[in-house]
């Protein structure tokens, strides 16, 4: 299996830890800080410059199981409930690109109903988190039940090349009757041009990451190819950003976005945003990982009042911490 460069936490974590106490915003006032990048959020975090990291369950245990016990899970979980039912991630297009998203959202159907085998009760989408899973290296038990239940191959080892076509083997797969005579907008182009070029930001695994060699894995990213494959186009993902994603949808750079995106009532007023997709029931929860050794002081939302926590920009962390942590202040 390739390497991963999706996490530095060998050289990260070289560094011995410092007290975040010292780092902690003033008394009663909440310090947010935005970053582009998961990756400068742990180093914040390892080298003692903020007290906790703000994660989706997926990513979080991540991030502790390769801390070598340096990290831990808060145990505080966001309440979700409050949002409505939006459960997963969404793909993300234009603002009035609804040709588009309607296509789409008849792929996704497929893709979150066929099984896999059917012997199984595992949909197409579960059984591709579970290989990306393996591929990032951060699969658990649910996933490697799946991958031995379906005896599904795992698509590493297949030749690189620009289709993007190692991703995924669609062949054999069943593919919604789509009537794209009627197709407009960006979705006429799409078809016009023979390609769908999406973008994401590939530090999100296992739902899309990047090896050291340049090499693009991640579930979204077969989704996405299952999509092209549907649309009968090639696959093109321009990498960037988190921050970035949504600017190149809005600027039509891309045709839209697979890049972790959850349900937030302002994505859904500037955007498109497709039904919710999910494969993975660790994703279920959104959390905060802090040092190991100050695990004890977390018992509730509250306790994180007053300290400096480390979210990425434009995620859906940030608006937790924003509602539910800078929210409790006095």
């Amino acid at each position: 299996m390739k390497k991963l460069t999706k996490i530095a936490l060998t050289g990260i974590l070289a560094s011995s830890m410092i007290g975040c106490s010292s780092s902690s915003a003033a008394a009663g006032k909440t310090e947010l800080e935005l970053v582009t990048s998961l990756d400068q959020s742990i180093l914040s975090l390892s080298t003692g410059k903020c007290d906790a990291v703000a994660l989706d369950g997926t990513t979080a245990q991540n991030y502790v199981d390769q801390s070598n016990g340096q990290f831990a899970m808060s145990g505080v979980n966001f309440d979700l409930s409050i949002y409505g039912d939006y459960e997963g991630n969404v793909a993300a297009a234009k603002k009035g690109e609804t040709s588009l998203i309607s296509a789409v959202n008849q792929i996704l159907t497929t893709a979150t109903t066929e099984k896999f085998d059917p012997n199984f009760d595992y949909n197409y989408y579960t059984v591709w988190v579970a290989i990306a899973k393996k591929q990032a290296g951060t699969d658990d038990e649910e996933s490697e039940q799946i991958l031995s239940d379906v005896n599904v191959p795992i698509y590493s080892d297949a030749a690189i090349d620009d289709t993007y076509t190692y991703l995924l083997d669609t062949t054999d797969l069943v593919k919604p009757d789509l009537d794209l005579s009627a197709a407009e907008g960006v979705l006429a182009d799409v078809l016009s041009k023979g390609t769908l070029t999406i973008a994401t930001s590939p530090d999100y695994p296992a739902a899309e990451f990047i090896t050291e060699d340049g090499t693009i894995y991640g579930s979204e990213m077969m989704l996405a190819k299952y999509v092209a494959d549907c649309l009968g186009v090639d696959l093109v993902i321009e990498t960037m950003d988190f921050n970035a994603v949504l600017t190149a949808v809005d600027t039509g750079k891309v045709d839209m976005a697979f890049s972790g995106f959850g349900w937030k009532a302002d994505r859904a007023e500037a955007f498109e945003l497709s039904n919710g997709y999910v494969g993975d029931s660790s994703v279920t929860f959104h959390t905060l990982i802090v040092p190991a050794d100050k695990k004890d002081e977390y018992k509730e939302l509250k306790d994180f009042v007053g300290k400096h926590i480390v979210a990425q920009a434009g995620s859906l962390q940030q608006m937790y911490v924003e509602d539910q942590i800078v929210g409790l202040e006095d």
